[in-house]
């Protein structure tokens, strides 16, 4: 996608995230434009899964505001966030699967819950989502019988089953050994450029940031702020960012 193609799918603009009286982040400001991965990065206490929630529809800010598609996510009728929330895919860490379903019956379950498909209809879907992310002949399977790396697949197969715009990643290399994590990084950049989906992911692990990151956001914990943007490698050079820079190198 060249430079004259790129549309920010996502806005955010002077956002401030709290609990109770406790300030998380202030003034986050940037775009994500559409068919990119983003990565949120930072150390521990940051804030990255705060902003993650926000983003999806979890909390809502205390200023600012998340426009998707031109939309305010936090301005409307609940109805009308819910609507944008449907485009919206969410693997959280550990694939959450239900140890009582079948793999294909977890992947499933949202088609049932939001769709009027009937059950052969849901079903072929999820085959075929199951078939994307390589885990075709294991669709009856339960959770338990898989490996770490295939639940996490299972799981972004469930969160992409009713084909959103945006896919949003908790730390999906967590617990992976680092050949399934390269496989998941893989599978992102193939999803990414054949269907064109939107990622947001949440990372610490150096490996997949530079991997998957078409562009990249670093929340520091002391000023509760983003104080870099840019594409990791970029970012690596940046001598004015020491911070960031000990970040990506691990080290002083």
């Amino acid at each position: 996608m060249n430079m004259s193609q790129k549309r920010a799918l996502i806005e955010v603009r002077n956002l401030d995230l709290e609990y109770d009286d406790y300030k998380v982040l202030q003034n986050v400001t940037f775009d994500l434009n559409e068919g990119e991965c983003l990565v949120i990065m930072g150390g521990s206490g940051c804030g990255k899964s705060t902003l993650l929630k926000s983003m999806t529809g979890l909390l809502q800010p205390a200023d600012g505001m998340v426009k998707v598609d031109g939309q305010n996510l936090w301005s409307g009728s609940h109805s009308e966030r819910k609507k944008i929330l449907r485009k919206f895919g969410v693997l959280f860490q550990g694939g959450a699967l239900w140890s009582s379903m079948t793999v294909l019956e977890n992947v499933c379950l949202p088609l049932q819950i939001h769709t009027s498909l009937s059950e052969c209809d849901y079903e072929e879907i999820g085959r075929y989502k199951l078939n994307l992310v390589g885990l075709s002949g294991f669709e009856n399977f339960s959770p338990s019988e898989l490996s770490g790396g295939m639940r996490k697949r299972a799981g972004l197969a469930r969160a992409m089953v009713l084909d959103p715009k945006v896919l949003f990643f908790d730390e999906p290399s967590a617990g992976l050994d680092p050949l399934n994590s390269r496989r998941l990084d893989d599978l992102i950049n193939e999803l990414k450029e054949s269907l064109g989906i939107t990622f947001v992911v949440v990372s610490h692990e150096l490996a997949s940031i530079f991997e998957i990151a078409d562009d990249s956001i670093f929340l520091e914990a002391d000023s509760k702020e983003l104080i870099a943007q840019g594409i990791p490698q970029d970012l690596l050079n940046d001598d004015t960012q020491p911070k960031v820079q000990e970040f990506l190198r691990r080290g002083p």
